[in-house]
């Protein structure tokens, strides 16, 4: 039987899409692993450390590394058919259909903009952390327990319009500055882990366990904090790499991810102990003026790499959100000028600026850890449900479109699909409030029920009663023009 390739090559000959295929393999992964590993395992490599023990925090993420690993696969096989920009939503238009392909792009626009929106509230609380001097000028109000500075918020929103205008110009300036930063983080990382464990103690690493309810709280921080591998599937139409390798680039983004919070943890513990890993706000860098008494240097170092780690995931993230309000204005379920690709650059732009203007607004909430959890934990109960609507998807396709071309084709398909699909159930269990040892906060389900109304909102606006047929959607989503 002739196998049968990825639909939109029927559209393609005359009304491609005009992104620029810039991106290599290394680009690629570097935009992946740019996306997971931000700056905050500097502050919570402590946490994940003594909430559930040394031990318990390096179980929580080999389990999400595991379940990371069955949705990735999903990923990989599903991408390498459709590299296209936006992939959730091209995959959940084909398995699931349109009205689907809807709520896993909102899904996805809430995930990579709540990373964003991260990254701009943290900007000042980082600096301030290392000492960086930042003029508290015009107190605002309190939020969270911190008062809140304009100062503060001009400095995140300046911040955040570099990353929207490095975006905004083009693919090679945001790959060649994440492919730099990457490497720095990772050798700095390498540097920490080394240090702790040659110089540190394992006596220090005690509790290595405190209990199921510890594992638990450090389980549901665990996808906000690996997710991001999803990112290459939104980048994919811009490489020039065979489809096959975007696959493998998935699962090897999500466990260089997972070694390299786990190699933290490890550093973290060996080099701390429980009194400075439960009292430091900073316990990464506090551990190292443990271990390198008298200098400075290897405290510096680390901090600049983890500052560098949070323009990574800005930047990655940026560069994810604003494939998928692309794609979502391709199939028209937003407005259409979200499409737009920029003449010159080439570049979604105004989806971009779009998002700049969005995130901008998070500077106004402060910096109060409280805060940034809560959003963490939100952006992973949508991390989990845009997860669970890809793997379906992955299922009903392997039985709708069985001969489809697979460039990266996973073994046991059905298998790591109905394990991924379990998995994320689970999951999705543990953020209810049915969850005895405890789910989203009462202010956390709050933000969710308003975000997810916000959503059914746009939905009944653009999808419900939209017109547009089936056949059109589908070959713009592919990247086709309007005729």
């Amino acid at each position: 039987m002739q196998k049968v390739t990825a639909p939109i090559q029927s559209t393609q000959a005359s009304n491609i899409s005009s992104l620029k295929k810039a991106l290599t393999k290394w680009d690629l992964l570097s935009i992946g692993i740019g996306a997971v590993i931000g700056w905050s395992w500097v502050i919570y490599g402590g946490i994940w450390s003594t909430t559930p023990g040394s031990m318990g925090g390096i179980i929580a993420f080999l389990i999400g590394g595991i379940l990371c690993t069955f949705i990735g696969f999903t990923y990989a096989e599903l991408s390498s058919a459709f590299p296209y920009a936006g992939g959730d939503i091209i995959y959940t238009f084909e398995g699931l259909g349109s009205k689907w392909a809807y709520f896993s792009g909102a899904f996805l626009t809430v995930i990579f903009a709540g990373l964003i929106v991260v990254e701009t509230i943290m900007l000042p609380l980082l600096l301030d952390a290392f000492g960086v001097p930042i003029p508290k000028i015009l107190p605002l109000y309190t939020l969270g327990g911190e008062v809140v500075y304009l100062s503060y918020v001009i400095l995140s929103i300046i911040v955040n319009l570099f990353f929207a205008v490095m975006n905004y110009r083009g693919i090679e300036f945001s790959k060649a500055f994440q492919t730099i930063t990457v490497a720095v983080l990772l050798f700095a990382a390498i540097f920490f882990v080394g240090s702790g464990i040659v110089l540190g103690s394992v006596e220090n690493a005690q509790p290595f366990f405190t209990g199921i309810k510890g594992l638990s709280l450090t389980l549901l921080m665990v996808p906000g904090f690996l997710l991001g591998f999803n990112a290459i599937a939104q980048a994919a139409e811009e490489t020039n790499i065979k489809p096959s390798s975007i696959g493998k680039i998935v699962i090897l983004t999500v466990w260089a991810s997972v070694f390299f919070y786990i190699f933290i943890i490890l550093g973290t513990s060996f080099a701390a102990n429980i009194g400075m890993r439960e009292s430091s706000s900073i316990a990464v860098l506090e551990s190292l003026s443990v271990i390198y008494p008298g200098s400075s240097l290897p405290m510096l170092f680390v901090a600049i790499a983890s500052l560098i780690g949070l323009l990574t995931s800005w930047n990655a993230a940026y560069i994810a959100a604003s494939r998928v309000l692309l794609s979502m204005g391709r199939g028209r379920y937003i407005p259409v000028t979200f499409s737009k690709i920029h003449d010159k650059y080439k570049t979604p732009g105004t989806a971009t600026m779009f998002l700049f203007v969005i995130s901008s607004f998070g500077a106004f909430l402060g910096t109060s850890q409280q805060i940034f959890g809560s959003l963490v934990n939100v952006v992973g109960f949508f991390a989990v449900f845009s997860w669970l609507l890809v793997t379906i998807s992955f299922v009903r396709l392997r039985k709708s479109q069985p001969d489809l071309v697979r460039p990266y084709r996973v073994k046991r398909g059905k298998l790591m699909g109905i394990l991924s699909i379990c998995s994320l159930i689970f999951y999705l269990f543990l953020y209810t409030p049915l969850n005895p040892l405890g789910g989203l906060t009462f202010a956390e389900l709050i933000t969710t029920i308003g975000i997810l109304v916000v959503i059914a909102i746009v939905y009944f606006k653009y999808v419900h009663f939209s017109t547009i047929d089936t056949s059109k959607q589908k070959a713009l989503l592919f990247g086709g023009q309007e005729e």
